[in-house]
Formats: C-alpha cells, sequence, structure tokens
C-alpha cells in the first residue's frame, strides 16, 4: 500500500454508464435523466432510516458506493507503514495523531468512557471497529480531543478541494461519526451534486423554488429540475431553530438553502449571550416599507451567521458539522460594516466560537487563500489543510503561531494529495476521484423567484 492510498482505494472495476459522458452533454433528456436517476444502492437498509441497530450508517452506505475501504482497515494499514523521518514510527496519521485523526474523530465524555470501559454496545459497525482500534492505543485515545473541531482547507483552482470535502468531511466523517452533516447551499454553485442520492435537501418553507441545470454546452437552454426525484428527500424549515431541533439528523447528509425571509435569525442574535443584535431585513419588508429599497435587502449569506450563533447557543445537543464551500466570499478579509454589518456578524460567530467545541459543532472551511479569510476566524482555526499547488507555510502563521513544517512538503504533491497539520503536527494524506457514474456536467441553481417579485411589486 502506497502514501497515496492511505484515505481511500477504488475498487479495480466500476460501474459504466450505458451513454458516454460526451452523449449525455449533448442531449437534454439524458442530462436530465442522469441528474434525476442517481440511486444509493442499500440505502433503505441503513441504520438512520430503519432504526435497526445491526443495520450498516449512510456514511457506510455512501463509503460502499464510492468504492473506500472501511476506514478501520485503512488504519490498520497505516500502522504498518514506516514513519519517514522517524526510526520505528508508523505513519504519521499514527504517529502525530492530532495532525489529522484529532479532526476527522469526534469524541465526547462517554466516548471516551466507553473505550475505557470497552463497553461498545449500540455503536454502529464501524465507529465500533474504530474505538476497539483505539482501545488498543490509549496513547492515541489520550491525544484526541473532547467536542467539536474545524480546519480551513485552501488551494488553488482545480486542486481537488470539494472532491476531498465530499471524501473526508462527508464519507469519512458519516463513516466514523454519528453527526449531522450540513453542506452550505448556495445559489451560485452546488458542488455537492455527486452526493444528491443521499441528500436531504433542506428548503426554506412556503416558499416557491426553481431548480435549473445551466448545461456545459452553450447550444443548449437551461433545464428545469425536479428536486424531489433528484435527491433523496426535500425537507422543508419554518425556521433556524425548527431547522437544528427538528430537521436535522445525526448520521445523515443535509444540503441547507438559507431562508429569505430570515425567520428566527434576528432572534437568534438577540438572544445570544454576550453579542450584539444584528438584524435582518427581506425583501418583504422592503416592499412593505417605502423608505427602504433593494439595496437594503440583507444578502441571503448572511443567514448562516444567525444559523452558527443558534446552533452553538441553542443546541441541539447532537454532533453539527457545517461545511461551508468559498470560506473567504461568506467571511472575507475586507469585511467591514459598511455592507450589512458583516464585520459584526464575522466578530459574533468569533466570540461564540469559543464554546463550539463542547456544543458539539464543527466548522469545516474551504477556499483558495488563507488570506481571504477574515483574520478574526483564521485566529480561531485548529487544524489547515495545504492542498498540492500551494505552498504550505514554514513560518508564522495567523492564529496557528510557527508552522511546524521545516520545509515545503506540498510542493511535489500532486492532484489528490494534501497536508493536515496543526501548530504542533503534520501529516500528508489522500483520496481518490468521485466515481465517474456519480458525476454532473454542468451547474445546478435553486432559486426562489418570489424574493425578486416581492421586489418588482
Amino acid at each position: 500500500m502506497s502514501e497515496s492510498d492511505t484515505i481511500n482505494r477504488r475498487p479495480e472495476t466500476a460501474a459504466h454508464d450505458a451513454h458516454s459522458m460526451l452523449e449525455v452533454v449533448q442531449d437534454p433528456e439524458l442530462l436530465k435523466a442522469r441528474l434525476e436517476g442517481a440511486t444509493a444502492p442499500g440505502l433503505d437498509e441503513t441504520r438512520q432510516l430503519t432504526g435497526e441497530k445491526n443495520r450498516h450508517t449512510v456514511g457506510e452506505n455512501m463509503r460502499r458506493a464510492f468504492g473506500f475501504r472501511c476506514w478501520s482497515n485503512v488504519l490498520a494499514d497505516l500502522e504498518r507503514m514506516d514513519h519517514p523521518a522517524i526510526e520505528g514510527g508508523s505513519h504519521p496519521i499514527i504517529h502525530h495523531p492530532r495532525a489529522f485523526l484529532d479532526h476527522l474523530v469526534h469524541l465526547d465524555d462517554l466516548d471516551k468512557l466507553r473505550i475505557e470501559h470497552d463497553d461498545l454496545t449500540d455503536l454502529p459497525r464501524e465507529r465500533r471497529a474504530l474505538f476497539r482500534w483505539l482501545a488498543e492505543r490509549p496513547d492515541v485515545v489520550q491525544d484526541l480531543r473532547i467536542g467539536g473541531t474545524d480546519w480551513g482547507a485552501f488551494g488553488p483552482k482545480g486542486s481537488g478541494k470539494s472532491t476531498m470535502a465530499i471524501a473526508l468531511a462527508v464519507i469519512r466523517n458519516l463513516e466514523v461519526n454519528p453527526d449531522a452533516v450540513v453542506w452550505r447551499g448556495s445559489s451560485a454553485r452546488a458542488e455537492w451534486l455527486p452526493l444528491r442520492a443521499w441528500t436531504r435537501l433542506c428548503l426554506p418553507a412556503d416558499l416557491e423554488v426553481e431548480a435549473l441545470l445551466e448545461p456545459p454546452s452553450d447550444d443548449m437552454d437551461a433545464i428545469p429540475v425536479d428536486l424531489e426525484r433528484m435527491v433523496h428527500e426535500v425537507v422543508r424549515y419554518s425556521s433556524i431553530r425548527e431547522l437544528n431541533h427538528e430537521v436535522l439528523r445525526e448520521g445523515m447528509f443535509h444540503v441547507v438553502y438559507p431562508d429569505p425571509r430570515f425567520r428566527g435569525a434576528t432572534q437568534a442574535f438577540r438572544e445570544a449571550d454576550e453579542i450584539q443584535e444584528v438584524g435582518h431585513t427581506s425583501a418583504w419588508d422592503v416592499a412593505a416599507d417605502e423608505e427602504l429599497g433593494p439595496e437594503d435587502v440583507t444578502p441571503s449569506e448572511m443567514w448562516w451567521f444567525a444559523y452558527v450563533v443558534d446552533k452553538i447557543d441553542n443546541g441541539p445537543p447532537i454532533w453539527v458539522s457545517l461545511l461551508a464551500d468559498e470560506i473567504g466570499n461568506w467571511m472575507p478579509e475586507h469585511a467591514s460594516n459598511d455592507y450589512h454589518r458583516l464585520h459584526d456578524r464575522i466578530s459574533a460567530v468569533r466570540d461564540k466560537y469559543v464554546d463550539a467545541r463542547r456544543n458539539k459543532f464543527s466548522l469545516y472551511g474551504i477556499g483558495h487563500d488563507p488570506e481571504d479569510l477574515h483574520n478574526l476566524m483564521r485566529k480561531k482555526q485548529r487544524w489547515r489543510i495545504t492542498l498540492a499547488g500551494a505552498d504550505n507555510p514554514t513560518g508564522k502563521t495567523v492564529g496557528m503561531g510557527d508552522a511546524p513544517m521545516a520545509r515545503n512538503y506540498t510542493q511535489g504533491m500532486r492532484l489528490g494529495q494534501a497536508l493536515s497539520w496543526n501548530s504542533q503536527n503534520f501529516a500528508e494524506f489522500s483520496w481518490s476521484d468521485v466515481p465517474a457514474e456519480f458525476k454532473v456536467p454542468g451547474q445546478l441553481h435553486i432559486r426562489f423567484p418570489e424574493v425578486q417579485e416581492v421586489l418588482g411589486a
């Protein structure tokens, strides 16, 4: 087993579509059928859907469909590999648990007691196998932290950021953890589409939704998409708190689109401790007030600040991992209060973030350059992932102190490899590409036409 296999390995053979990708991208009907026809084999036999404790989990189901090896088997192989720089040491992922395993394996106090007393009752199979492995290595368990985790992954365009997020933050995460994984939905991008057959798509209640696939060919018009046929399940939420407490489910993958009505958003700031209140203005508020104009409408991405604040401050007491693609656009370094009090919103999340870990909240951010992310949040990140095509730091960093790398390790990496590190240690890891049968050419846009209709009226 080579170091390029450290995260997963595809099987020797893979399923192929009846039509070539070239045929698909030139035919609107084939493209629509491909988007709406993805299936998740055996999904109805998972533990989360059936409640039967001997069934596999959604994460395990994803792992099988994508051809990944069991994580417990990967760990066993890594342990037999030599450390490149330490005599008698195992692969850096094993030898330096805090560099990678710490942000992958989520534990609470009860979990550590389970491991200590060898009581693995009712745990899913892969988490049970992981805990057995940890029980034989108390030194590794001692290095793993209690509570939520975070990382910021940065690399240039084409470095595999979205594919890594699917492999690590979604599939591997759900394979070994009981998290409710949330992908930050955006009308501008939908890199989550390879996981559509497992997706619980969470949309704001009482609003019409429009879904269009923009084909890669300029000769084709946008294709209307039936979301109910495309994803595992479409669910609606009427407020942030309802979403957190009644809609999100442990062990499931969710794509959440923000509510343009901002229901519960201002309340989240008002009720949170130790932060100032920040308001929200919807298109409906503007339509009802002659002194307001379209420029006063709060951009939808501001909803996410309220979401994070409310999760940390008001629960629920389940693990929630938020995956924020293009985090530098959401929390830019140049943020000011001249733009919808953006700086105050970032400050509020920074102030609440001190309680994120013990309240089982993880934030994973993906971007092009660490300096694009506001320094208030960069200082809070405890792990960093540097992808191939970007130079890992070798000196001072914002929030991480001195980088533990003395030289550039990423310059020789190829697509599908990266370096995971914190202020003390680092470890290389890798991942495979998304299987061809789950890829979708083109770009999906999900919008709420009523917003423009209200402003136009």
